[in-house]
């Protein structure tokens, strides 16, 4: 194990030995039970078990037993049935009080309710005398309830009564009342059965119909793009690249032991955890699909366009050190193998339309025995790790971060294969980014992986100083020998192949040109002085974020955010509506020259509050666009007709936004700029729309960037960043009794530097 800082530890167990077969199984066989019995542990039910069998069988003595060895199974049968019945029951009350009860969240925490304070106290002892594991509780989240069909119609009618003209919005009422009467009725009972026969009545369908029936390419249309911290690198390239494989070859054999923190506690859903890695989305001629494959003993590495096998592992199981990755790493960036012509840009081919995708998958390489087993090898990979150029990466000005960011985002259109869920890049600075596929699982997921990446390479692991770290990669002759090096991935040439490669590299770089990225790295202050303010970081940033879109568009539009719903089985996301009657009364006071300070302020407290009382009701599954999206699938599937379904499926989310959770608070942001971590980006939904991914990096910054297309004349990324940082000073100066010296004119150039 390299050496480790004593202050910090390690977020989970550090494998020394990739796991056998019977070590693996042995252990998911354990975690199976756990998982099933939990808060009772295997061992103590088979304790109590053979304790109950042996009560049962004491008058017949061992003599006894060993001649009538069937006359044991009808004890152990009674002592298992009635042990697990004992389980069993157990924990469906915990299904049903603990793990259903939500009302803490309506609470003044200052004022708990009797429940609340016995659900608390419950938490507490569970924690204490069996915390859970990562999938621990999975089985005990109660099913995503289904609303009431009215009720879901009328939030959504009360939503859009401030984005269109008020005689659209009279014909759209009447016909939302057709629907109740009508058709609405109906696709409301095949959801109710669909609620009761599964553990979520929306995952299946949104992962089908979202993710693996869209025929687009993934990159900038459905991927997301994690990045590092803000400050500099004390790292060489090659000895960060070997850092990263070896931390998340740890992490993924923690992930498949089930020793990764219990998010919540064990209150919300970790289903879609095990896609992280290994994983990998498989393109289809309507659907795609995706596969999951068991942790494997090697990653990919691209290096100068050229494809690497390289084993994390030694013959004997043995993982490698950071060191000895770092040696077989710096050997593969000296070699003079790299892949001539077009042959450089094979990877270009995943950025395709899935159909497209499929045919040339099927073509260039199952049909070819050599690709097939190289393509076997990147598809069954932990991951993907890129070893990249010099990206000009820089905190002096926006331009710099927002030139990273957005490589980050897409890509060269050579260095990454697509459909893996997991792309890391580390360009020659040393600093390290991902590009994440986000059809296996969400944000809250990948920023959880992310969060601890950072916490053990920038916080636990101790860096050698650069002079030792060159050192370090250079390998002796002895090291050659027993250091297995890398494999390099000699793609085969076949007819048709170069037309498509250059079709497809030509293609996303033009999808690439036309993506407009603005990185606003705002460090004049954080979530602290947001709270002082007595509301909420996330209202507020939403409400600044609503404010300069009418500074930038002159209108109020529809606007999404990710909310959580991760309190029930098998979830993902629901979308929290930040524009309401508070939102918008806070926008036009904002533009009246007559609105004082004071009506301002209470204005956007109302707004924060309004967003925050939603936020929760989205939590305890009250939203809106999730059900909606069911009774659309449900239509299309069974034939119905329905101008509301048909209305609702076409409008246009023109603000596309999502605020990056904290998941593990590992690491301490406010002790030096250093630390902040840049956060996540993605592109806009709508072509004449923005995409804006936003965290608060601690009571230091905040970090927002801004995506939109240079094809659209309707929106302009720097333009929207301008107007943002102004609208953040303009919300926090309405808390101050005089407007701040930073707070700059719409009409003002924005600041070159950040």
């Amino acid at each position: 194990m390299p050496p480790v800082n004593s202050k910090y530890e390690w977020p989970y167990p550090v494998a020394k030995r990739f796991p056998g077969g019977f070590e693996r199984f042995s252990y998911r066989t354990y975690n199976w039970f756990e998982n099933r019995l939990w808060p009772v542990r295997p061992l103590p039910f088979l304790t109590a078990t053979a304790a109950a069998t042996a009560f049962q069988v004491r008058d017949i003595g061992l003599e006894g037993i060993r001649e009538n060895v069937h006359k044991l199974l009808k004890p152990l049968a009674i002592s298992v049935g009635s042990v697990y019945t004992s389980v069993f029951l157990f924990r469906h009350f915990l299904k049903y009080f603990y793990f259903s009860y939500k009302g803490y969240l309506f609470e003044n925490p200052k004022k708990p309710s009797i429940r609340t304070i016995i659900w608390g106290v419950l938490r507490k002892v569970l924690l204490a005398v069996a915390p859970p594991q990562l999938s621990s509780c999975d089985r005990l989240l109660p099913n995503l309830p289904l609303p009431a069909l009215q009720d879901t119609v009328d939030r959504y009618m009360d939503s859009m009564k401030h984005l269109m003209p008020e005689e659209n919005y009279v014909e759209l009422l009447e016909m939302s009342r057709e629907f109740v009467a009508k058709e609405g009725r109906s696709l409301q009972r095949y959801a109710w059965f669909l609620h009761k026969f599964t553990d979520n009545y929306v995952t299946s369908l949104w992962e089908t119909y979202i993710y693996m029936a869209g025929r687009y390419p993934l990159l900038i249309n459905s991927s997301v793009a994690q990045c590092t911290m803000y400050g500099p690198s004390d790292l060489i390239q090659a000895y960060q690249v070997a850092r990263l494989i070896y931390i998340e070859t740890i992490a993924n054999l923690a992930l498949d032991r089930q020793k990764y923190m219990a998010v919540g506690d064990g209150i919300m859903s970790t289903r879609h955890y095990k896609n992280i890695y290994n994983g990998c989305r498989i393109p289809g001629q309507q659907y795609d699909h995706f596969q999951w494959n068991k942790p494997a003993k090697h990653i990919i590495l691209v290096h100068d366009c050229t494809w690497y096998k390289v084993d994390v592992c030694d013959a004997n199981g043995n993982l490698y050190t950071v060191d000895q990755l770092a040696k077989i790493v710096a050997e593969v960036m000296k070699r003079d193998d790299k892949s001539k012509g077009y042959l450089r840009n094979i990877a270009s081919l995943t950025t395709d339309r899935r159909t497209e995708w499929c045919a040339n998958r099927q073509k260039f390489f199952l049909d070819n025995k050599h690709n097939r087993r190289l393509l076997d090898c990147i598809e069954t990979a932990q991951f993907v790790m890129s070893v990249d150029g010099d990206l000009n990466w820089g905190v002096e000005t926006t331009e710099q971060l927002s030139n990273y960011m957005k490589d980050m985002l897409a890509g060269s259109g050579a260095n990454r294969w697509v459909d893996k869920t997991m792309n890391y890049a580390v360009d020659a600075s040393g600093r390290a980014g991902a590009t994440g596929e986000h059809s296996p699982c969400d944000g809250a997921e990948l920023d959880h992986l992310c969060e601890n990446v950072l916490n053990v390479d920038k916080q636990v692991l101790e860096s050698p100083s650069k002079e030792r770290q060159l050192e370090i990669i250079q390998m002796t002759e002895e090291e050659k020998k027993t250091l297995k090096l890398a494999e390099k991935l000699g793609f085969q040439e076949v007819d048709g192949m170069e037309t498509e490669v250059n079709r497809c590299f030509e293609q996303h770089l033009k999808a690439s040109d036309d993506l407009h990225m603005h990185s606003l790295a705002f460090t004049d202050f954080g979530k602290g002085r947001v709270k002082k303010c007595g509301i909420s970081p996330d209202g507020f940033l939403q409400m600044a974020i609503q404010l300069a879109n009418y500074y930038d568009q002159g209108k109020i539009v529809l606007t999404y955010e990710p909310g959580s719903v991760r309190f029930y089985a098998n979830s993902r996301t629901e979308t929290l509506r930040p524009v309401t009657d508070a939102s918008c009364n806070f926008v036009k006071a904002m533009m009246n020259q007559e609105a004082t300070q004071k009506e301002r302020r209470e204005l956007l407290k109302k707004a924060c509050g309004d967003h925050v009382e939603n936020c929760k009701q989205v939590m305890t599954g009250n939203g809106i666009d999730r059900h909606l999206f069911v009774l659309c699938v449900l239509a299309k599937g069974l034939g119905y007709s329905s101008p509301f379904l048909e209305e609702y499926a076409n409008q246009k989310w023109l603000l596309s936004t999502s605020n990056i959770p904290n998941m593990t608070n590992s690491v301490d942001e406010d002790t030096t700029e250093d630390k902040i971590m840049l956060g996540a980006s993605f592109g806009a939904v709508a072509q004449d729309g923005y995409g804006i991914c936003y965290r608060f990096a601690g009571n230091r910054a905040i970090m927002v960037h801004i995506t939109s297309y240079h094809s659209s004349p309707a929106t302009d990324s720097d333009r929207f960043g301008q107007h943002l940082r102004e609208a953040i000073h303009t919300l926090a100066d309405l808390f101050d009794e005089e407007p701040s010296n930073n707070n700059v004119s719409k009409n003002n150039n924005v600041s070159k530097n950040f």
